[in-house]
């Protein structure tokens, strides 16, 4: 099966960012953002993982800047899931601006029951749509 990958566009608005460019916070709350689309996107939007699971729990996060994010800038993020472990997998996400790459960052989630906490092994619907382990989506989605 090709990997999924989710492309969206949006502007920045006043409430992201202070005096000088956006807050260094906003990258991560659009990870999420990115990471609910995909998801949905997949037909495994939030409200069924809370149904029937597994709890994907964040224990990494990392962001970086390659260059500023400003007032009115027309942002494409592009997400897609790699890095399928036994357990474990990384939401991928870029931030473009007019093609030029601007930030990009990683969210390492584990498959968990629930419950108990415990892990689990990834589903396979998720290894199904998920990339290899590579920093660039699979395909050319964020023109």
């Amino acid at each position: 099966m090709t990997p999924l990958v989710h492309t969206h566009r949006f502007r920045l608005v006043m409430s992201e960012v202070d005096v000088a460019q956006i807050h260094f916070t906003a990258l991560f709350r659009w990870m999420d953002r990115g990471l609910t689309e995909w998801l949905a996107e997949a037909g495994y939007p939030f409200t069924r993982l809370l149904a029937e699971g597994p709890g994907i729990p964040i224990v990494d996060a990392r962001a970086r800047f390659h260059g500023r994010l400003m007032l009115d800038d027309m942002i494409c993020l592009t997400t897609w899931a790699a890095a399928v472990g036994n357990s474990s997998f990384r939401s991928r996400h870029r931030f473009t601006r007019d093609g030029q790459l601007m930030a990009e960052g990683e969210l390492v989630h584990v498959c968990v029951d629930r419950e108990t906490r415990n892990t689990l092994p990834a589903p396979e619907w998720l290894r199904a749509i998920a990339a290899p382990d590579a920093w660039h989506p699979p395909a050319d989605a964020d023109a």
